[in-house]
């Protein structure tokens, strides 16, 4: 009598049925698949986004180490090269905060009294906020540059 571990197992295809033959399917996603499709173009558009705006956050940090020095050795960089970087930066966080913030009626629920918020109130609210968000930073930006 042989128990279970003398018995081997069954190879893919054996015992049910199926012949000799059975080729496993491989699947391949092409690297393009992204390109066919303007909700999927537009999703790896705004996770690219983080990339560039990654790099300028790390030329910010390099610089605001330069600055830590003194004022009088540091020269912010005003080459036509930083500032359009900047310029494409600036659209990239604005499209990539645009597409959030749009989002945000399907990703925060809020209940009162029984009964949740409607979805384009919290959108509201949020590009409400941004908006006072970005008024108060600029009113700071503008009062310490004095």
């Amino acid at each position: 009598m042989a128990t279970e571990i003398d018995m081997p197992s069954p190879h893919r295809g054996e015992g049910q049925g199926e012949g000799q033959g059975v080729k496993e399917y491989r699947w391949r996603m092409p690297a393009n698949w992204w390109t066919r499709t303007r909700h999927y173009f537009l999703y790896v558009a705004r996770e690219f986004t983080a990339v560039p705006m990654a790099l300028w956050l790390i030329w910010l940090l390099y610089e605001i180490k330069l600055a830590g020095n003194g004022p009088a050795g540091y020269y912010p960089p005003r080459s036509a090269a930083f500032v359009a970087f900047s310029a494409v930066v600036l659209l990239f966080a604005l499209y990539h905060s645009y597409t959030f913030l749009k989002l945000a009626g399907v990703i925060i629920r809020v209940k009162v009294l029984d009964r949740s918020i409607p979805p384009r109130v919290i959108v509201m609210a949020m590009f409400g906020a941004w908006a006072a968000g970005s008024v108060v930073v600029g009113f700071v930006l503008i009062w310490f540059a004095r």
